[in-house]
């Protein structure tokens, strides 16, 4: 026979009638622990009681409704007796905004008033024809810079570059504003043939001269720059891949190869103004975009090209300069262009040879295993 608990026991203790009339505090409070852990309270009100009230509501809820029908009646009443051209009531909220607190209608009262019997023509908040009616219908938005960013070859990019440096200098030197040169204006072919033969050299004072073949070049570049801010500050896609195709089309006639910069980029860009007009012209007609490091360390134009240029990619994470740097300052480190084996290893020490006779003159496998479905490795 199993051992009673001594919690069943205190509990037929606690329940049953005892032979004696005490019962120690001890074994009372070990029964209640067995019902419940936590003290006992009792509710304000019968359980019945919060429950009517939550379905039919209180004696104070009845009265507050009343309140509020009774105002709200006089208030109708009010508006009745007053004429139908009186202003509407104004108030202000708390952060100082006014608004018209709308007409109450009553059709006990307006009696020229008649209610709909159906949905057909009444207002309708947040449908999707209402949000598109709602939606603003302005002037579609144009960013600065096209959407899609144009890549181009390291010709091309000193080309552009030339392009927009003599702009800009041409500018500079008949006290205009730089910031010109990035100003909407139609594609203009002849502008960029002054521009490419233009000849651009540092001066004795230590600026820089910009030289044409022909004496009304210069004219024709002002000219073909506004001279006021336009209306429609924006620039469509069009108008800039159209300005940007002579230095696509053009591409081909250029002698410049490899990545190295021609010596007329060695202007200087010590005037933060025509920095940042050369760059935000470029990245208004290519869309690339260089980091702010680059930009504020960038002394030259030749900065800039090496900073836009394409980086060629090496074929081989062993021929990024990273490794090939690793591989001279840590003389003990060798770097492959493919993964090491042990096969590799033998073959670095000439054992390789005698090994592979070895393996098949005792008719072993040279590489992997010779069982089906072995992996076999390929050297």
């Amino acid at each position: 026979m199993r051992a009673t608990r001594p919690a069943e026991q205190a509990l037929r203790l606690a329940t049953s009638r005892p032979t004696k009339q005490y019962v120690c505090r001890a074994c009372r409070a070990q029964a209640a622990r067995q019902f419940t852990t936590s003290s006992s309270r009792f509710a304000d009100e019968p359980f019945y009681r919060r429950l009517q009230k939550t379905l039919f509501g209180s004696k104070e809820s009845k009265e507050a409704e009343q309140s509020r029908e009774e105002k709200q009646k006089r208030r109708i009443e009010e508006l009745a007796e007053r004429d139908d051209g009186a202003e509407l009531e104004t108030k202000t909220d708390k952060h100082g905004r006014q608004y018209e607190i709308a007409a109450i209608i009553d059709p006990t009262v307006n009696k020229d008033y008649v209610q709909s019997t159906t949905w057909s023509g009444l207002e309708s908040v947040g449908s999707e024809e209402w949000v598109k009616k709602r939606a603003d219908q302005g002037e579609p938005y144009i960013g600065f810079a096209p959407r899609k960013r144009m890549e181009l070859s390291n010709e091309r990019w000193v080309m552009l570059l030339q392009h927009i440096t003599v702009e800009a200098l041409v500018l500079q030197k008949a006290q205009r504003d730089v910031e010109a040169v990035c100003w909407p204006r139609g594609s203009s072919v002849t502008s960029w043939a002054h521009t490419r033969r233009a000849t651009i050299q540092p001066s004795v004072d230590g600026g820089v001269t910009v030289s044409f073949a022909q004496p009304e070049a210069e004219q024709e570049i002002l000219q073909a720059i506004p001279l006021e801010l336009p209306q429609d500050r924006t620039q469509s896609e069009e108008a800039i891949s159209q300005h940007l195709q002579p230095a696509v089309a053009g591409s081909q006639e250029s002698k410049q190869k490899g990545s190295m910069a021609p010596a007329w980029m060695d202007v200087s860009l010590q005037d933060s103004a025509l920095k940042m007009a050369i760059l935000k012209r470029a990245l208004q007609l290519t869309g690339k975009r260089l980091p702010d490091p680059a930009i504020s360390s960038a002394a030259t134009v030749a900065d800039l090209y090496h900073a836009f240029r394409t980086k060629e990619k090496p074929k081989k994470l062993a021929q990024t300069p990273q490794l090939q740097r690793l591989s001279l300052d840590a003389p003990n480190v060798s770097v492959h262009s493919k993964r090491q084996t042990p096969i590799d290893k033998e073959r670095a020490v000439g054992r390789w040879k005698v090994i592979e006779e070895e393996l098949v003159r005792r008719d072993l496998p040279v590489t992997g295993s010779r069982y089906q479905g072995a992996r076999v490795g390929v050297h």
